[in-house]
């Protein structure tokens, strides 16, 4: 038996590097590894996918969202100074929100619902591949147990992400007509979230790697990150892309949709214990012109009557469907659950035309 040797290091890396060496190696990793150069993700941007194939990048994505807040908490808990720390929990309120209804896992979901997936099916993940929960959960063992430096410097494909960003929501609006702006709303913060986190970290790598072995590390660390994503577009490609067949255990199309009673991508309905609240760009103003109170939403205008306005002036994203009947209740001498069946209804009908969201 030959004995195995790991192959040899470069020779610009056995020296240590000047900081805007270790950026353009680091850059150059992107460049050759990062996810956008995958064909899964070719077909997603140019509009070569089915609706169903499109759900299934959709759901399985979910899980790598849902997880990057428990990865952030495992870095958060071994910096060791309070500066630091507080600029990194920022990541995981981007993700997890400050208060219930926020935050990048909640407008993924909303992605996930706007293509036809049940909430309760996505929360569930009984759908998702097996290789993209394998990979997902080997980068948070990863950042768990690798040196600190490690751990920040696998975050750098956040360098990368504002390109692909740009494609992906361009591509997908001009290609799929199941696609909408405020379908892919969770994009929109990653334009300027991404860049954020990625300075810091690029920082903090250029700082702390001080020997050519731990610039190394750090290096390998983002290779590492970079299949990581390349793999769990592997699964999806020859699970749901090429010849073969989707595992027994992963999603099937048409499992966990929408009722066919309701149309393909509708809004579940609220319940007395969501926190409503209108999207960005939606505004309850009043039309001095008109006299009138108005909901205005880009491109549209929405006429509203009295009982409308009266919720409408509730919804201040904190407050519950009941606290808000509770409210309505108490000022005009009503039954709140009276008040709380009709205000579901109304609910409905407004988050159907997409002027309001939980």
């Amino acid at each position: 038996m030959t004995a195995q040797f790991p192959p040899p290091v470069p020779e610009a890396e056995q020296r240590l590097l000047s900081h805007e060496e270790l950026e353009t190696a680091l850059r150059d990793i992107g460049a050759r590894r990062y996810h956008n150069l995958h064909p899964f993700h070719r077909l997603l941007h140019d509009g070569k996918l089915s609706k169903d194939q499109v759900r299934a990048w959709a759901l399985n994505r979910y899980y790598y969202q849902a997880m990057i807040p428990v990865k952030d908490a495992a870095v958060l808990a071994r910096l060791p100074d309070a500066q630091l720390r507080r600029i990194w929990r920022q990541r995981i309120v981007d993700h997890d929100g400050d208060h219930e209804g926020d935050g990048g896992i909640e407008r993924w979901l909303k992605l996930a619902e706007g293509v036809g997936f049940e909430r309760e099916y996505i929360l569930s993940t009984k759908g998702i591949l097996s290789a993209t929960r394998f990979s997902v959960d080997a980068y948070v063992h990863f950042v768990s147990e690798r040196s600190l430096l490690e751990a920040i410097a696998s975050s750098l494909t956040e360098m990368f992400s504002p390109t692909i960003i740009s494609e992906r929501v361009a591509g997908m609006l001009k290609n799929y007509d199941f696609i909408t702006k405020e379908t892919l709303a969770y994009f929109d913060k990653r334009l300027t979230q991404a860049p954020r986190d990625a300075d810091f970290a690029l920082d903090y790598v250029k700082r702390h790697a001080t020997t050519p072995e731990l610039q190394r590390a750090a290096m390998a660390a983002l290779t590492f990150k970079c299949n990581v994503l390349w793999t769990q577009l592997d699964a999806l490609y020859f699970s749901y892309v090429a010849p073969g067949m989707i595992p027994p255990d992963a999603w099937q199309p048409g499992e966990g949709l929408v009722s066919e009673g309701s149309p393909a991508g509708a809004p579940a309905p609220f319940q007395g214990g969501d926190v409503p609240r209108l999207p960005r760009g939606v505004r309850l103003r009043f039309d001095e012109v008109r006299d009138k109170h108005v909901l205005l939403a880009p491109e549209r205008t929405f006429d509203l009557d009295d009982n409308a306005v009266a919720v409408l002036k509730l919804v201040d994203g904190t407050s519950s469907v009941s606290q808000i009947a509770r409210t309505l209740g108490e000022t005009y001498d009503a039954d709140p659950a009276v008040i709380e069946a009709d205000i579901l209804v109304m609910l409905a009908g407004l988050a159907q035309k997409r002027v309001l969201e939980r």
